[in-house]
């Protein structure tokens, strides 16, 4: 981990091409210091002047009076690079540089001056953030290292809260935006360009500070995926949830953020499967980043899946409910107790009744106004409930304020996450900063409070870290096969473990004759060749033959079908293989990250792969556990748990076969570029069976 505290901790400034005009771009970052008060020396750089907003001015960086800890530049691009040396040179700790025209206008000019940045920055040991950044804005220590400050600070001391977003914009607004919340943000950091500090370096550094309790990071790409997804785990380890949202998540927003970072984005899918593997808070929007963090800060996680809801608004339980439905998050059976406890808050018409989830005490809550917390405090102490949410249309009058201070202890007593929901605007001000200033999570959406609980449950059921994983293979790594047909690929999977079909190999139609007997009708007739990938496009494929006679005309035909449609490709016979009639088609396999390595892929197959895109992903390592929780991502997921009167996917057979790809990742990933097994037949039994498959190597 690198020490990134001059940069984040600095006690002195230097603002490398300072303008005396302070209203300039250049010069405002000398009036900002100046009028934030902050215990900080600084020294405005410019060899014109000799005072600069009511600082002496040095000619250049060899001048200063000492090295400073950190460099802020905003000359030109191009003086940029001659401005880092003198930094360099001087002693500098650190430099921010904030100015535009490297690698992210393209072109090899910015891209060569961006990456000589970088090795002034190595050569010297210094930390370089940027170039292209808004910097970095301290906001308990009211000192903003940037060109754009706003003038805000920490509404508390203690900086729980901390940004990081590789775009400089979404940085000053997100923070904007959570300080609005009430939030106790501590420091934002834009990284820019990262030429030499990255996102990871300072997700690293935010992760063993004991002052930062949330994180929230607007990113555009992952630079090192090993180490991103490792300040993952240790984020999770330490109870620290990271709220993540990927910019450039379409071609069409990755075509933008290479036009603005010069960063290149990934694969999002696999990404998107590994954040959530890993605990991590994503959202789509940036209106729900402030949502999201109020709901982590106080550190309450669920202890359950299912929530359950109170309000005096028809219209908001109408709202949770529906989107409770769509996420796949239960709505509590209260017990017994919890019931009878509800009851006694709610009309005599309700007496004897049912109590559903969610309730509504509707008028009954301007005759008693803390009917709405006696009824959350018996939600909270039912042990199938998660998570609470209260919701109310105001918090004008009297009454409100009545039963703020109650369901603030209420939050604070309970280890559950307890939310707040207010639906109306300014007028309900007051009460909000209450609540508030109590710690309790407040909100304006019941949705986004729904929301809110399904990602801290999905965070408190992350395991914690285990670089153990899965049980590693015993013996020698089974070499990969040299020529990749679905003969050689079926049998070199089989060796490893993974259910495949019952085939055999044959040259003449004679062979294939002897093969079907062997195997026993009726089965499917396949040409076998390296050189053929797409089998039914070339007329290399016939099912169903059930004698002898139609297995010999299959073969004969595939193999003439084939050399037609594929002149000159080497044609080794035909693969004859059991049928097998399967009452669900998946399909999994290995897929190479470039930036996460191998990962592990599980989906149905079919339509549901064909039109929905219906599968999850996995990085390396992981517990056997997660094979589960992969199931749990799918949208068919009901339909492997035997909807439809199936008998449900087995288990095992699910851990077999993920199990053994997770140990041939582990012996080849770095040689293969992915694995397909499409289809895997679930059988009538619940079994798995892949029936074709393809390796893909570097070599091919």
């Amino acid at each position: 981990m690198r020490d990134l505290s001059p940069l984040l901790a600095p006690r002195s400034v230097a603002v490398v091409g300072a303008s005396s005009n302070l209203a300039s771009l250049a010069g405002k970052p000398v009036r900002f210091l100046r009028d934030s008060g902050a215990d900080v020396a600084v020294y405005p750089v410019n060899p014109s002047r000799e005072e600069i907003g009511g600082y002496r001015a040095y000619p250049d960086p060899s001048a200063l009076p000492e090295a400073p800890d950190v460099g802020l530049v905003v000359v030109p691009a191009q003086a940029v690079v001659s401005a880092v040396e003198a930094l360099a040179r001087r002693g500098a700790r650190s430099a921010i540089v904030v100015s535009s025209g490297f690698a992210e206008v393209g072109g090899e000019t910015g891209a060569a001056a961006q990456r000589r940045l970088r090795e002034i920055a190595r050569d010297h040991g210094m930390l370089l953030l940027g170039p292209n950044t808004l910097g970095i804005h301290d906001y308990v220590r009211g000192l903003p290292l940037s060109f754009v400050w706003y003038g805000r600070r920490a509404v508390s001391p203690d900086g729980g809260v901390a940004v990081i977003s590789q775009s400089g914009s979404g940085m000053t607004s997100l923070c904007d935006r959570l300080l609005a919340d009430g939030l106790p943000l501590g420091v934002g950091v834009a990284t820019g360009n990262e030429a030499d500090v990255t996102l990871v370096d300072v997700l690293e550094h935010l992760a063993e500070d004991e002052r930062v309790k949330v994180v929230a990071t607007l990113f555009e790409e992952v630079r090192d995926g090993p180490r991103f997804l490792a300040v993952c785990r240790r984020l999770r380890e330490l109870g620290k949830p990271l709220v993540a949202m990927k910019v450039g998540r379409t071609s069409s927003g990755s075509a933008v953020v290479r036009s603005h970072t010069g960063a290149l984005a990934g694969s999002y899918p696999a990404l998107r499967a590994l954040l959530r593997q890993h605990g991590v808070l994503e959202v789509a929007d940036l209106d729900e980043i402030a949502p999201a963090v109020a709901a982590a800060l106080p550190g309450r996680l669920p202890p359950a899946d299912a929530i359950a809801v109170v309000t005096n608004s028809g219209g908001a339980a109408g709202i949770a409910a529906d989107r409770a439905d769509e996420l796949g998050v239960p709505l509590a059976r209260l017990g017994a107790d919890t019931q009878r406890r509800i009851v006694e808050n709610l009309p005599s018409f309700a007496q004897g009744q049912i109590v559903s989830n969610p309730v509504d005490v509707t008028a009954q809550s301007m005759q008693r106004p803390n009917a709405l917390v006696d009824i959350a405090e018996a939600m909270v102490d039912d042990p199938a409930v998660g998570g609470v949410i209260v919701a109310v249309p105001s918090g004008g009058g009297p009454d409100g304020v009545r039963w703020t201070g109650r369901l603030v202890d209420l939050a604070r007593s309970s280890a559950k996450p307890v939310i707040a929901v207010i639906l109306s605007g300014p007028e309900s001000d007051r009460l909000r900063g209450e609540l508030r200033a109590g710690g309790v999570p407040v909100m304006s959406s019941p949705a986004r409070a729904v929301e809110a609980l399904q990602m801290l449950r999905r965070f408190a059921r992350t395991p914690l870290p285990d670089a153990t994983g899965m049980a590693p293979r015993e013996g020698e790594p089974v070499p990969l096969p040299s020529r990749h047909t679905e003969n050689s690929a079926l049998r070199w999977l089989a060796e490893y473990g993974v259910p495949v079909c019952e085939q055999r190999l044959a040259t003449t139609a004679a062979e294939a004759v002897i093969a079907a007997e062997t195997i026993g009708y009726p089965v499917a007739v396949k040409i076998s060749s390296p050189d053929i990938t797409h089998k039914t496009d070339a007329g290399g494929v016939v099912l169903g033959c059930a004698r002898a006679d139609a297995v010999a005309r299959a073969a004969e035909q595939v193999m003439a079908a084939a050399a037609a449609a594929v002149p000159g490709a080497l044609i080794e016979g035909v693969t004859v293989s059991r049928m097998v009639t399967p009452v669900l088609e998946l399909i999994s396999g290995i897929h190479r990250d470039p930036t996460f390595g191998p990962v592990i892929l599980l989906g149905l197959g079919g339509v549901w792969a064909e039109v929905l895109g219906d599968v999850t992903m996995r990085g390396l390592p992981f517990d056997p556990d997660e094979v589960e929780r992969m199931v749990d991502d799918l949208q068919g997921a009901s339909l492997l748990r035997g909807a439809r009167g199936h008998k449900p996917v087995s288990k095992e057979a699910l851990a077999q076969l993920v199990g053994a790809l997770v140990r041939i990742a582990g012996d080849h990933g770095s040689r293969l570029r992915g694995i397909d097994l499409n289809p895997v037949a679930v059988t009538a039994d619940g079994e798995l069976v892949v029936l074709d498959a393809a390796v893909y190597t570097d070599s091919d």
